[in-house]
């Protein structure tokens, strides 16, 4: 698999529906408004076997639940896959979850009702979660909220997190401090076409790939700097093993794409430049086209006026893990600087410390 994509695209991945079509739970203020066709996943281990529960927004009042479960073949009986979806529409006037249709999207059996009820049941309780979290249900920051949750055992303690789109929930854990309930992946779809929720299966617990590189290490290095205007000014230092495919886009051989941007914001009104800082934030720990994160695998280091994410990526298309970093450098009131490096799995792994280097090199004053 090569890297195909070009500066150009990889910003405009960046800003995809970034201010159109914000939504938000019934009865929910978000920090960050959730987008058309964002969606998360869960583990949920009250089941006895491996089972998955999603959500996704399609438009404003129309959600998709559901509910999956892989075949398990070294088990008797032997348990087939079970992949139950139902789309739901709301009133979006009322400040509770209020149903005004549902259609059943998937082929069912009598044996499946437990399961519709099930999904029902989750839409309507993990609202309610949210709502009671904090005042009209606002997560500012990452809490833990102790709540009763009969699903899950009866007292238990949610973990929120407002990058988290829908629910804002990243896990929950029962009354011994066991997760029950654990994000798993979390993305949205690029286009009407994209099959991304309703093809997820799970992620795969090998994240090794074939790919590899050696780096040079007496390739001659180079001081990059890259001022897009006379106020800013981008520093990165690469060797000779790089290639400009742009004097702020650079590719290493098949294994890595490099590229960095400084976002214009004076334009933008306040009300939208409050949030975008967010907003992008979140965007860097979603998943598209095939590409899955692994949720529980990101981290994020925020200084005074420096995030930097790092995020494991599985992408079903091409079977291959690629390891993502993004540094997001907020310069004044109206300018962020970006900086984006995605490189294979297997060739990262191997050189850690060579990729390691590049990043603390970098700077954006």
């Amino acid at each position: 698999m090569k890297f195909a994509l070009s500066k150009k695209s990889l910003f405009s991945v960046l800003f995809f529906s970034l201010f159109s079509c914000l939504f938000a739970l019934p009865g929910v203020t978000k920090k960050i408004p959730d987008l058309s066709g964002q969606f998360v996943y869960y583990e949920d281990k009250s089941f006895e076997r491996e089972s998955y529960f999603g959500i996704i927004f399609y438009d404003e009042g129309t959600y998709g639940l559901r509910y999956f479960a892989p075949s398990k073949t070294d088990v008797k009986p032997l348990l087939p896959k079970k992949d139950i979806q139902i789309l739901f529409s709301l009133d979006i006037t009322k400040k509770y979850v209020e149903l005004t249709g549902e259609r059943i999207i998937s082929a069912i059996s009598p044996e499946d009702t437990d399961i519709i009820n099930y999904l029902h049941d989750m839409l309507y309780e993990l609202t309610a979660r949210l709502q009671k979290a904090s005042p009209n249900g606002f997560i500012e920051n990452k809490i833990t909220v102790p709540q009763e949750f009969e699903q899950f055992g009866g007292q238990v303690k949610v973990n929120f997190d407002p990058l988290i789109p829908i629910f804002n929930i990243k896990s929950i854990e029962d009354s011994t401090g066991k997760i029950v309930f654990n994000l798993v992946t979390a993305g949205q779809l690029s286009s009407s076409s994209d099959e991304n929720f309703s093809a997820f299966e799970g992620l795969p617990v090998k994240t090794e790939d074939q790919h590899s590189f050696s780096p040079n290490k007496k390739a001659e290095k180079q001081k990059i700097t890259y001022k897009k205007t006379s106020s800013f000014t981008q520093k990165i230092t690469l060797d000779s093993q790089w290639t400009a495919k742009a004097e702020n886009f650079y590719t290493l051989s098949n294994s890595a794409i490099l590229a960095f941007d400084i976002i214009d914001l004076s334009k933008t009104d306040s009300a939208q430049k409050t949030n975008i800082s967010n907003t992008l934030l979140q965007k860097f720990t979603l998943g598209t086209d095939g590409t899955y994160p692994y949720s529980q695998l990101q981290k994020l280091e925020t200084s005074t006026s420096e995030t930097k994410v790092s995020n494991l990526f599985f992408n079903d298309i091409s079977k291959s893990f690629t390891r993502d970093f993004k540094i997001l450098t907020q310069l004044d009131e109206n300018h962020l600087a970006i900086l984006s490096l995605t490189v294979f799995q297997g060739v990262y792994s191997k050189n850690n410390k060579y990729f390691d280097s590049i990043l603390k090199s970098y700077s954006a004053k």
